[in-house]
């Protein structure tokens, strides 16, 4: 009864000590991919990327020898900006931009070796997102669209990317792909519109332990 006390001891310690929490502040690049189809006219917009922060937490929890469960909690932001003619066919141009705040959660598959304290990593997965607040505007239109008229809140997709770390710190490059057409009015008769969110994110994780 001793030994298998001592045992059930033995292992919880190993599973706590595998566990780590970090903390992380970035930039990203996002953009966003906007098809539009008006009366059987396909039309696909050139939108420009747009800068947003991502900041947030991590937890990793080893499962193997060199495989970890990554996930955590982020505030990042996602958007777009563009200039197009007034749809109306006039010359006037509708400068419109976005920028979307969310809360996101990921759960990754972390490949990484627990014996190298400088070296590379990759991590594989998805990310399911909240929107949260955010703006949207367009200049020389006069009507004032709210936010949540133009996009739903719920966004998901995947992500992959490769870290660098140096001991404690870990540089990452992450993509996420957004699956999920999150325009409020895709399901429109006279207009059928898929926007999906695409984002570069580079961030500085500090691990704690």
């Amino acid at each position: 009864m001793k030994k298998i006390i001592f045992t059930l001891i033995l292992s919880y310690t190993s599973f706590s000590f595998s566990q780590d929490i970090g903390f992380h502040f970035g930039g990203n690049l996002a953009n966003q991919l906007n098809k539009n189809r008006v009366q059987n006219t396909s039309e696909e917009l050139n939108y420009k990327n747009v800068f947003g922060i991502n900041i947030g937490f991590d937890y990793k929890k080893q499962l193997s020898d060199n495989t970890y469960l990554l996930t955590g909690l982020s505030f990042i932001q996602n958007g777009f900006k563009s200039d197009r003619k007034n749809i109306s066919g006039g010359s006037t141009s509708l400068a419109t931009s976005a920028k979307l705040n969310y809360l996101n959660i990921p759960l990754l598959l972390l490949l990484d070796s627990p014996k190298t304290k400088i070296g590379p990593n990759l991590k594989l997965g998805g990310y399911i997102s909240y929107l949260v607040g955010g703006d949207y505007s367009v200049t020389n239109y006069p009507i004032e669209t709210p936010l949540d008229e133009e996009f739903q809140k719920l966004d998901y997709g995947l992500t992959g990317g490769i870290g660098i770390k140096f001991n404690k710190f870990t540089l990452d490059f992450i993509y996420n792909l957004g699956l999920n057409n999150i325009a409020e009015d895709g399901d429109n008769n006279f207009i059928q519109t898929n926007i999906k969110n695409r984002s570069l994110n580079i961030n500085l994780v500090y691990w704690v332990k």
